[in-house]
């Protein structure tokens, strides 16, 4: 009895076996868990291909019963798109169903899928003694977005403030403002509130309105059809030389001229001149004649009272007697021809027209008339100050290597865009015509200016055309940076475009006559909104 408590005393002393013990205990619950894991996440992956199918499923739903499609036709386009989308669950045969709902006070106006699956997963179906079942929904909605025409418009495919308002401008343009970039605040009003008459406010991104200055246009935001019109666009070229100044000379035109003198021999024979001539020219190699001659000079800085153009004269002269006698008398005659050529032709214009063509710099010094046709500005700066007008009709403005436009308050600007007539007629080719019609101003792809473009006008600014600066900001400020008159219209397409507090912008188009160039297609739009 004494050795059997000795033996109970040292078991009940015993710590050897506790692992065993509690990892015995525990295997259940270890196991368990394992296996729980396993299938929550079988679950998930379920769940994620669910959603995902009938995501598909109403989205294509929606853009069938949008685009005009009839009946049950929407089912079955969300039949298909559903079924395509299925790999992992497809074993198992999901089931869902696609009907009409109403969204947002709208009646029918959305699609909604609902989807399940129901499998069986060894350890929850040990556990529950019941297959497992995974359900889903998706609702999308199918919108009709119209076509606009803005003319204000951002065309920098990304970043914020594509337009800005600034300091509280006073803005009537009812013919809208458009932005491409797609982030937000891609259209902005900041600063005082002003006042804001645009119609309506469509961009790819968002409009940060912090003033309500939209509150009565029409504004829709992640649209997907905003573009850019002109990017696949290239401007026309033209390289005759001019340069821009104001002498005021009676002769406005100023050239250096060369005369390029030649001087060859013609021959005849018989016994006296008359009777020589009317026998005709001889060939004559005998040693009497004159050597031809060639002589050219330049006489820098000549006046002309119309534009220089290359010209020929020439002169006869007299018979003269060099060799022979009697019936064998050899008589020469010289022949003088001068060709006159011009460089560094230049128009000096007190008040006057001036000539199409490429100029390194466009600096009015002087009231300037445009004659009809396309100005190349070649790294310089079209600069129209305050004191000076700037007048034209069917002309576009070229903007080169940097070049970039200033025009300062009080300036007086009267300038309508080429027709496509014009544009043939100045050796466009008749399908880039078309396109290029109403063009204004046209920034080449190559080139950024290193300033912000200005246009500050007044209220006598009239402007009938586009100015598209696709790698170049532009600021509009001043009393009027619009246009005026029966018929006109003005669109400003610009990489970004700020208008400033000091602006009070009116009549950017005729009502009679709106924007012809749309930048934002319409059609349908579909997203999910569950």
């Amino acid at each position: 009895m004494s050795a059997l408590k000795n033996f109970a005393k040292r078991l009940r002393r015993s710590t050897s076996g506790n692992t065993a013990i509690l990892v015995g205990l525990g295997m259940p619950a270890l196991i368990g868990g394992a296996g729980f894991a396993v299938d929550t996440a079988q679950w998930y992956l379920w769940k994620r291909e669910l959603q995902y199918a009938a995501d598909q499923a109403a989205l294509a739903g929606a853009w069938a019963r949008g685009n005009g499609d009839t009946n049950n036709i929407y089912v079955t386009r969300a039949d298909q798109e559903f079924s395509v989308n299925l790999q992992v669950t497809e074993g198992d045969t999901p089931t869902h169903t696609a009907t009409l709902a109403d969204w947002n006070s709208g009646t029918d106006n959305s699609v909604v899928v609902t989807a399940q699956v129901t499998g069986n997963l060894p350890f929850s179906n040990f556990v529950m003694g019941r297959a497992a079942t995974i359900s889903v929904r998706s609702q999308a909605i199918w919108e009709t977005e119209a076509a606009f025409n803005p003319c204000i418009l951002a065309v920098k495919p990304s970043g914020s403030r594509g337009v800005w308002f600034n300091g509280g401008p006073n803005v009537d343009a009812p013919c809208g403002i458009g932005a491409v970039s797609d982030s937000s605040r891609s259209v902005e009003i900041s600063g005082n509130s002003g006042t804001y008459d645009v119609g309506f406010v469509v961009t790819a991104g968002t409009v940060s309105d912090t003033h309500d200055g939209f509150a009565s246009a029409t504004v829709v935001e992640n649209s997907e059809g905003v573009f850019d019109p002109f990017e696949d666009l290239t401007p026309p070229d033209n390289p005759t030389p001019r340069s821009l100044s104001c002498a005021g000379a009676s002769d406005p035109w100023t050239a250096d001229e060369t005369q390029l003198e030649i001087v060859t021999y013609n021959y005849y024979q018989g016994r006296r001149a008359n009777q020589a001539e009317r026998n005709g020219t001889i060939t004559y190699t005998g040693s009497a004649g004159s050597p031809n001659s060639t002589n050219s000079t330049t006489f820098p800085g000549q006046t002309y009272s119309s534009e220089p153009t290359t010209s020929t004269q020439e002169v006869t002269g007299g018979l003269t007697a060099i060799d022979g006698a009697g019936p064998d008398t050899i008589w020469e005659q010289p022949v003088t021809r001068t060709v006159f050529t011009y460089s560094n032709i230049v128009f000096n214009a007190a008040t006057g027209t001036q000539l199409p063509g490429t100029y390194a710099d466009f600096q009015l010094s002087c009231d300037t008339v445009l004659a009809g046709g396309i100005y190349v500005i070649d790294g310089g700066r079209l600069i129209v100050n305050a004191s000076y007008s700037l007048t034209g009709n069917g002309v576009m403005f070229v903007l080169k290597n940097g070049a970039d436009i200033q025009i300062n308050g009080g300036a007086n600007i009267d300038l309508s865009a080429m027709t496509a007539l014009e544009l043939i007629a100045a050796g466009v080719d008749a399908d880039d015509a078309d396109a290029l019609e109403n063009m204004l101003v046209f920034e080449h792809e190559d080139s950024t200016s290193n300033n912000r473009h200005l246009i500050n006008g007044n209220a006598s600014t009239r402007m009938d055309g586009v100015i598209y600066t696709p790698n170049s900001p532009v600021d509009l400020l001043g009393t009027m940076a619009g246009t005026s008159g029966t018929g006109r219209c003005l669109m400003i397409a610009a990489n970004e475009i700020q208008i400033g507090g000091a602006a009070n912008l009116t009549n950017f188009c005729d009502p009679a006559n709106p924007n012809p160039v749309y930048s934002v297609n319409g059609g349908t739009r579909v997203r999910l909104v569950a």
